[in-house]
């Protein structure tokens, strides 16, 4: 097991190894259980641990068990976990990106994904911060608020009436095409929403969630406008796009957590964010910051 740099990390015990074992292997099933029942099983979605607050010794349990996909939502965290887990981790970054931290983010060199972007500035510093040197460009997700509620991060979803003939791009538009034009280190993967919670709808499987159908429609009208306004007509046909899954260009999505995520794949979620199902339930940041708790 390689690590970045070489650390000696606490192991769990023997009854939280058994505890996450358990937890991580009922939602692998879950998930798989979910994408046959869709009779899909050619297009498995990406599971992400999300592992905020929880100590590397968790994370390392997951991992021995084969999940490489942790995210983390806030930057110093992911910093610190990144220097003493190993380095075949593909971190995400789920939470609120300031753009005097993309530097520090940017300097993570296993960081995978940032699934958090919602603009423009924020898009040019960590473009600007990531190194020169980097092999494959990091890929990005565009949030999204479908629920329109002020609490929440991200730009106004896209809906069929949308129109950019006189030139008035959406925010959506305009973010998206600077990322494909103007930031070659960045790969728009595609888009990510949190949407309201409402566990009433996420336990009843046959109601529709509008956050997640929401997404959907916006992902469909902007792979459609990316398609006929940024590829060139007599474009190479082995050019290779920088949006979309990097075999199929299609646009991603993230959406669901641990109350909703069956709901979520159903709807046709390729990324999934599961933190409470697999570690079990987080003390607050406060909390931790106490005399005698424990640090991760």
């Amino acid at each position: 097991m390689s690590t970045w740099p070489n650390s000696e990390i606490q192991k769990a015990t023997p009854e939280r190894t058994a505890e996450i074992r358990e937890s991580l292997t009922e939602i692998r099933g879950r998930v798989s259980r979910a994408v046959e029942a869709l009779g899909s099983v050619s297009n498995i979605p990406k599971l992400v641990a999300v592992s905020k607050y929880k100590p590397s010794a968790d994370i390392l349990v997951c991992y021995e068990l084969g999940q490489r996909d942790f995210g983390e939502n806030y930057v110093q965290e992911l910093v610190d976990k990144a220097k003493e887990l190993p380095i075949e981790i593909q971190w995400h970054f789920i939470g609120t990106l300031q753009s005097n931290k993309a530097k520090l983010l940017a300097s993570i060199p296993n960081l995978h994904t940032v699934q958090t972007i919602s603009s423009e500035k924020t898009v040019n510093a960590l473009h600007k911060a990531l190194p020169s040197d980097r092999i494959a460009p990091l890929n990005v997700l565009v949030q999204i608020n479908t629920s329109g509620e002020d609490a929440k991060s991200g730009i106004q979803p896209l809906a069929s009436s949308s129109s950019s003939s006189l030139g008035q791009l959406s925010d959506l538009q305009r973010l998206a095409k600077h990322i494909v034009m103007s930031c070659p280190k960045l790969r728009l993967q595609g888009l990510m929403t949190i949407g309201a919670l409402d566990l009433s709808l996420s336990a009843n499987e046959t109601e529709k969630n509008a956050d997640f159908e929401r997404l959907t429609e916006t992902r469909d009208i902007l792979e459609r406008w990316l398609q006929a306004e940024l590829v060139p007509e007599e474009a190479d046909k082995n050019q290779v796009r920088r949006w979309g899954d990097e075999s199929t260009g299609k646009l991603l999505l993230s959406m669901g957590m641990s109350s909703d995520f069956e709901a979520a794949l159903k709807a046709g979620s390729d990324i999934v964010r599961v933190g409470t199902g697999i570690f079990g339930s987080r003390k607050t940041r406060d909390k931790l910051k106490e005399p005698g708790a424990p640090v991760s």
